[in-house]
């Protein structure tokens, strides 16, 4: 089944074109007349096959004006609108997306290279990374330059799979609150504006887990402000009890797999 919009309107056992029945019936076909005798009936026919999109065609029917005017709104819909709008709608927004599989998605990353007759909506939503980026903009822009919106952009980079947690080694050690050397607390003084972003990555393979890495540390790089130091500890977590306990989320079963 394609994801593309359907085709409304479109039926192989009715061919008719009555749009003359709109017309004043000076206008309308004479009871007497045949077809090919009702000019204004054969003259209309192309303006309403532009419309309706019902062409008569033994090829597979095209989507008429009605119903594109009908769907116009998910063009606009990020995660309903075609591929090739994707770049269209970043440019309202003042974005430069990122190009690939990694943040197009697979299938987007295809239609882009193909040709289609009309260019339709999506029949149901898709998600990736500059999709769900498209999504959120607007608000992150409000948010950006603080803790709370470098931790939301990292995480439409990173995907909702991945725990993002930020560490501003504000707060001093004390007793009765968790501490680990590296994640929330550190040996001696931080260097002025420094934080470190940590993050638990449930990759099953080697090869996921650097091309996530790879996108977390391009995103931390362009969206940290300027006069900021950073870095990234990467996570891999395996099942441990009264630690990880969400599977696919902060637990891997079995852990990662040797490709």
């Amino acid at each position: 089944m394609t994801d593309q919009m359907s085709v409304q309107g479109t039926n192989q056992e009715d061919q008719s074109y009555n749009f003359t029945q709109y017309l004043p019936r000076v206008f309308q076909q004479k009871a007497e007349e045949t077809e090919a005798d009702y000019f204004l009936g054969r003259f209309l026919k192309g303006f309403e096959a532009m419309l309706s999109g019902k062409t008569g065609a033994v090829s597979e029917e095209s989507v008429g004006i009605e119903a594109l005017l009908d769907q116009f709104h998910q063009y606009f819909d990020p995660n309903r609108t075609p591929s090739q709008f994707i770049p269209w709608l970043a440019g309202w927004l003042g974005l430069e997306l990122e190009e690939g599989p990694e943040y197009d998605g697979e299938a987007d990353h295809m239609e882009r290279k193909a040709a289609p007759v009309q260019i339709l909506p999506l029949g149901v939503s898709r998600h990736s990374v500059n999709r769900n980026l498209i999504g959120n903009i607007v608000q992150l822009y409000k948010k950006r330059g603080t803790m709370e919106g470098l931790k939301e952009i990292l995480q439409v980079f990173a995907g909702e799979e991945v725990t993002i947690a930020i560490e501003d080694y504000e707060e001093p050690a004390g007793i009765g609150y968790a501490r680990r050397i590296g994640l929330n607390a550190m040996v001696g003084a931080a260097d002025p504006s420094y934080f470190s972003v940590h993050s638990i990555i449930p990759a099953p393979t080697r090869t996921l887990l650097t091309n996530k890495v790879r996108i977390i540390r391009e995103a931390l790089g362009k969206e940290k402000p300027f006069y900021t130091n950073a870095s990234l500890n990467v996570e891999v977590p395996s099942m441990r009890v009264g630690v990880y306990g969400r599977i696919g989320r902060e637990t891997l079963l079995g852990g990662m797999q040797e490709e």
